[in-house]
């Protein structure tokens, strides 16, 4: 089918026409623009399709309104609800989807990790539960953590630790954003806050304006790739991180464990980037990472969480308190004031 480019103008003229009949109709959606809680979905879309769910055409990041692609606007004039794809979202945090394995029509819900009702609909529809013909509980099909900022390391090194792959230098120069939606315009290797090397001008994205960003591990030059992730040895002490306490004893260590200190110490890195007290020089918002921190950074190896371990003491953690903005403590009230609200770029 031929794609018809529609002017701007056009859209305008013909949506007038339309809220002549529909004076309720919104223009946004008439002209193919999406709501702010839509948006959300559609950056979710890829995870969601890892997963196995599909979204409706509205809401796939190349979406373009099938009323565009007819060669008369007239049929949106009539009523642009007609068109499937014109169909928005009736809450913010309901998706409906279906699942790619066998068609299935399902709906997918936003919780709030910090309560309680992912435990409490688990346990009523678990096996044994489910037995009791007085069970009257809707079915959990699936129950998906969406990628953030907190817990990608975590989630990438519980999947190397899964497939016996130690990555042996798990700290900070590691760690990689991908930054291409951050910058969209992207940035020089060597002057990273420039678009060009040259001119200063830099234009850029708040992480959180467009997450989920991605994070990846990199330099497996000194990982390993073990039979078993079970009882293994190591003797080597390779890696940025010096301060890991086995490196520190003769002997040989586990380094899947070493793994889990050199990330929680990155952690704590980033919440006391100078090791002093939490509440003077560091920056603001991180505090409730502090116990996860110092839990994988134990002194004694087997003290130390797994990572699947770790990701369940992230995901107790309130996300109000997570989603909070960082502040570095250099920054004055004055400074604040302009980041959030006149989006003064701190980079430059």
């Amino acid at each position: 089918m031929a794609l018809f480019q529609w002017s701007t103008e056009q859209l305008e003229e013909a949506c007038k026409l339309a809220l002549l009949r529909k004076p309720y109709l919104d223009r946004g959606l008439f002209i193919g623009e999406l709501y702010d809680d839509e948006k959300f979905w559609v950056r979710l879309q890829p995870f969601l399709l890892q997963c196995g769910y599909t979204l409706r055409p509205r809401y796939q990041p190349d979406w373009t309104p099938s009323w565009f692609k007819l060669s008369s606007l007239e049929p949106a004039i009539y009523n642009v609800y007609n068109f499937e794809d014109a169909l928005p979202l009736a809450r913010s945090k309901l998706m409906d989807a279906t699942r790619q394995h066998d068609g299935a029509k399902v709906v997918m819900k936003i919780v709030d990790t910090s309560a309680e009702e992912i435990q409490i609909i688990q346990h009523l529809t678990s096996p044994e539960l489910l037995r009791d013909p007085r069970n009257r509980t809707v079915p959990l099909l699936d129950v998906l953590h969406l990628p953030d900022n907190n817990s990608q390391a975590l989630i990438g090194l519980e999947f190397m630790h899964e497939h016996n792959v130690s990555h042996r230098d798990a700290s900070y120069f590691n760690l990689m954003m991908d930054a291409s939606k951050v910058v969209p315009r992207g940035f020089h290797y060597f002057h990273e806050t420039t678009h060009d090397g040259l001119n200063r001008e830099f234009e850029w994205l708040q992480r959180w304006s467009v997450k989920p960003v991605q994070y990846y591990f990199i330099d497996f030059d000194i990982s390993h790739r073990y039979l078993t992730s079970k009882d293994v040895k190591e003797m080597s002490r390779l890696g940025q991180d010096k301060s890991v306490p086995e490196y520190l004893r003769p002997g040989p260590y586990d380094p899947f464990k070493a793994d889990v200190y050199q990330l929680g110490n990155t952690l704590l890195k980033a919440i006391k980037p100078d090791g002093t007290d939490i509440q003077k020089y560091n920056p603001k918002g991180l505090e409730s990472l502090l116990a996860l921190g110092e839990a994988m950074t134990s002194s004694i190896p087997e003290d130390r969480p797994s990572p699947a371990a770790a990701l369940q003491s992230l995901d107790k953690i309130d996300r109000k308190l997570l989603e909070r903005r960082i502040w570095k403590p250099t920054e004055s009230w004055r400074d604040r004031l302009m980041i959030r609200f006149n989006r003064m770029n701190p980079i430059i």
